[in-house]
């Protein structure tokens, strides 16, 4: 008898119930135009070649290594005369001679920071030119042992391939201009003017 009440109880409070559900919205599951795939824009993306502006700290890094090496020069070059260093063949200074003391460590951290730069400029001359890096480095030796005093040290090719000597400057080597020889100065043939003659006046005839 129970059970009974117990089923006809749920049986009233479902049919109270379902009169005050509302319906849910209907979802549509289709759009009303296909969806559309831009593949030109990723094309754009994947064959963009970088033609952005350069950047602006790279380019203020550059110039500052350029400016700090433009400040150093003397420095450098009183270090050069005591011969404590020399210019080696991938385009940096290297310490043949430490001093004693203070001056020592000074000199040390000069030719550091001076061959940070110098690798940091020739860094960006070798992407710049597309160019490898002992490339770069190998012109920056010519150049440089080009201009050394007399007296400096310098590594030059050794007498086996592939290896190097030091060795002390002869000089300045002359610019291809300054030892071009000279093209002889070629004359202008002068015209010969012919005198006119002298005119002859005969004697005057007895009469």
């Amino acid at each position: 008898m129970r059970t009974h009440w117990h089923n006809l109880s749920f049986s009233l409070a479902v049919v109270m119930i379902l009169p005050g559900c509302k319906s849910l919205p209907a979802i549509p599951l289709t759009t009303p135009q296909p969806l559309e795939v831009n593949l030109n824009m990723r094309l754009d993306v994947y064959q963009y070649r970088g033609d952005e502006p350069q950047d602006k700290e790279a380019v203020k890094t550059l110039a500052e290594a350029t400016e700090r090496q433009r400040n150093r020069m003397s420095e450098i070059q009183t270090i050069k005369d005591n011969r404590f260093i020399g210019e080696d063949h991938r385009g940096l200074l290297q310490l043949r001679e430490v001093p004693a003391g203070d001056w020592g460590d000074y000199v040390k951290r000069t030719i550091d920071a001076e061959n940070e730069d110098r690798m940091l400029l020739m860094r960006n001359q070798a992407k710049e030119l597309n160019k490898a890096l002992h490339e770069i480095q190998s012109d920056q030796w010519k150049l440089r042992i080009d201009k050394a005093y007399k007296g400096e040290w310098i590594e030059v090719p050794g007498d086996n391939p592939s290896t190097f000597k030091w060795v002390k400057a002869e000089g300045p080597k002359p610019k291809a201009a300054d030892t071009a020889p000279a093209k002889p100065e070629v004359k202008k043939p002068t015209e010969s003017k012919s005198k006119p003659e002298a005119k002859t006046t005969p004697p005057p005839t007895p009469q």
